[in-house]
């Protein structure tokens, strides 16, 4: 990994962290010495090549002071939800709400009550070798969430986990541990918001055991000057299913590491990602979906949606192994420009090492079909209005796989009022 050539404005905090688990501390340490060495990437790594962090280097960052925000806006009704606040927790799931089996708790209770889920799973799934905001995450005092379902274990409502950051110049850390056994089934929904100029480094690790089911949503919704530079790392085992949405709303930059291990036979991870950007901003969305034993399926479906001069960048790896035979993956990336000085990047990798498989991509970049939009003028509709009736339609497909209708519904809305008038819905 190749450091910054000129010294950042935003040197870590990486002092020891006061941890009163040996785990947690170990942890840390290691983290600590591998951010040390990895330094911030730049352009010159490939994989960052094409993403300015600017606007994480050049602003003088620090951990964000305890704080209050009013966070209604995006609760939801139908879950148990547990918020935190500047890496701080304000709001926690009661236990008489959950079934037997269903444990949501903060990741610090959780090293005490259940070391044996933090030593096994905490730091295994997301790796600090070669992703320094890992590292730098993985370095700080993890504060976050565990989720745990017993083998068996089914819940019908949502849990939602939401992470705030407000301030100026202030980053925060939140770490997400979730843990699926054999046979349960769960939907998650993860929200990260910034009020101000903020920055978040957030790390989810999710391990999908044998049989069971998750559905995952992943929200980022940003001030403008606002950053999120995140990751999130599934490994899914035998006849096990994952289910990503992953939707990102504005903010100067919104980044998301995806890795997918399909781990068991006929393990299936199904992976769709929605970025929309404007101004100066910027969105990048970087996966790779590793099938490493055979009969496994894997679906991507990214969309981008840009505006002014902002840029996204897709960069979607699928890695078949040598004894992976009977794999099926699939990946398609598409970018809508409404701008002509929007920039949109769609890297499609394949790397394959087994002959028996089916491995299809397809990626473009494109703007607003001119005949359909005649077609709606030609029946009254305005042009702003018909131009975000379009969008909408574009991003319907990533939209329409949210299995929780509230954070459906309001993602609607809320690209239609940024996209079109409000008056449309």
């Amino acid at each position: 990994m190749t450091t910054m050539a000129s010294t950042p404005l935003f040197q870590p905090d990486l002092t020891v962290q006061a941890h009163t688990s040996p785990i947690l501390e170990t942890l840390g340490s290691e983290a600590r010495d591998r951010f040390q060495e990895l330094g911030f990437p730049s352009r010159r790594d490939e994989d960052w090549r094409l993403t300015s962090l600017a606007p994480v280097t050049n602003s003088a960052f620090s951990k964000a002071p305890a704080a209050t925000i009013s966070t209604e806006r995006w609760s939801l009704p139908e879950a148990v939800t547990i918020t935190f606040v500047n890496d701080r927790l304000v709001d926690k799931v009661a236990v008489d709400s959950l079934p037997p089996g269903v444990t949501v708790m903060p990741l610090d209770s959780a090293a005490g009550t259940r070391p044996d889920l933090i030593e096994k799973y905490l730091g295994s799934l997301a790796s600090i070798d070669d992703q320094p905001f890992v590292a730098l995450n993985t370095a700080q005092a993890l504060e976050g969430t565990l989720i745990h379902l017993a083998p068996g274990a089914t819940f019908d409502q949502p849990i939602n986990i939401l992470y705030a950051t407000t301030g100026d110049d202030v980053v925060t850390y939140p770490r997400t541990l979730i843990v699926a056994e054999e046979g349960s089934s769960a939907t998650v929904v993860e929200t990260f918001v910034g009020d101000g100029k903020t920055l978040t480094c957030p790390v989810t690790e999710i391990a999908v055991g044998p049989k069971a089911s998750l559905s995952h949503t992943r929200l980022i919704e940003l001030s403008p000057a606002g950053s999120c530079v995140g990751s999130v790392s599934a490994a899914v085992e035998q006849h096990a299913t994952y289910r990503l949405s992953s939707v990102s709303l504005g903010g100067s930059l919104a980044r998301t590491d995806i890795r997918v291990g399909l781990n068991g036979e006929y393990a299936d991870a199904i992976l769709d990602g929605l970025t929309l950007v404007g101004g100066d901003d910027q969105g990048a969305a970087h996966v790779i979906v590793d099938h490493r034993v055979p009969n496994c399926t894997s679906t991507q479906r990214f969309r981008s949606v840009l505006d002014d001069r902002s840029k996204a960048v897709f960069t979607g790896r699928i890695i078949v192994a040598e004894d992976a035979q009977k794999t099926d993956a699939r990946q398609s990336s598409r970018s809508l420009l409404r701008s002509p000085d929007a920039v949109a990047h769609n890297n499609p990798q394949l790397e394959i090492y087994a002959d028996d498989v089916r491995c299809t991509h397809g990626s473009t970049v494109g703007q607003l079909d001119e005949e359909a939009l005649f077609y709606l003028r030609a029946r009254g509709i305005d042009r702003l209005t018909s131009q975000g009736l379009l969008t909408l339609a574009f991003a319907a497909e990533v939209l329409g796989g949210i299995p929780v209708e509230t954070v459906r519904s309001r993602l609607e809305d809320l690209l239609m009022s940024r996209l079109g008038p409000e008056t449309v819905r």
